[in-house]
């Protein structure tokens, strides 16, 4: 063979070699947020394995640490801590029941005992201030601030006000001048998940708190609800 196509053959190669690496090197972490239909109070997806956190046990107070296993069970094998958490009540999904709450400039935070490939949440009483942080081990994934997801159904998401299964406090009305929506977040690629996630409420807020419930974490086999935006994030 001649050296000169010796040569080009060499470097093609290399170059190949590179692309691999850098391909290796800088992962896509896709997630896919969706909301699912009005008036929805949990996911609507299939998973391998799923549980859900209701808060239906705890005590009307702020706790410093407390350890879920997401409704499964003492064998569960979907384990957290949350640091931090306040619950209220009467109140959240079933308008009756417990539900986590973060004051103005306030969070709190849940640390899974194993990495899980999605995470979805119901929020009560949506504002600007409700931010959801997602790490993974020290680094932060994304984040999206509930706002924007409202924004992005434009005028549709007027059919998300009201609280979906009212109360003694709202009556008929439900609350109809704030929304209620069941968010989704799907880590979309293969290695691709997070094992914390922090629940913030900035100031500026309407509603002047984040208020949620049914925390729902598992790994995802079908996604559900209709996808508002999808997060293109490069892992270096």
């Amino acid at each position: 063979m001649h050296l000169g196509r010796m040569s080009f053959f060499v470097s093609f190669a290399f170059l190949q070699i590179l692309i691999n690496l850098l391909n290796i090197a800088a992962r896509r972490l896709d997630v896919d947020v969706t909301v699912e239909n009005p008036a929805t109070c949990e996911s609507t997806a299939d998973f391998s394995i799923v549980g859900v956190e209701r808060f239906d046990r705890l005590d009307s107070k702020t706790h410093q640490r407390y350890q879920s296993n997401f409704g499964i069970g003492s064998l569960s094998p979907i384990t957290g801590t949350y640091f931090n958490l306040s619950i209220a009540i009467p109140g959240g999904a079933t308008s009756s029941g417990r539900y986590p709450y973060a004051p103005t400039n306030t969070s709190y935070e849940l640390r899974l005992d194993n990495p899980a490939t999605y995470f979805g949440l119901w929020v009560s009483s949506a504002d600007g201030g409700n931010i959801v942080r997602f790490f993974n081990r020290l680094d932060k994934v994304f984040e999206y601030n509930v706002k924007n997801i409202l924004d992005f159904l434009g005028e549709r998401r007027n059919v998300y006000k009201g609280h979906p299964t009212y109360d003694r406090w709202w009556g008929d009305r439900g609350n109809d001048s704030e929304e209620y929506i069941f968010i989704n977040a799907f880590f979309i690629y293969e290695g691709a998940v997070y094992d914390r996630v922090q629940f913030v409420q900035k100031h500026g807020g309407r509603g002047g708190s984040f208020e949620s419930d049914n925390h729902t974490v598992g790994n995802w086999t079908r996604t559900s609800g209709r996808r508002v935006v999808t997060f293109r994030i490069e892992e270096d």
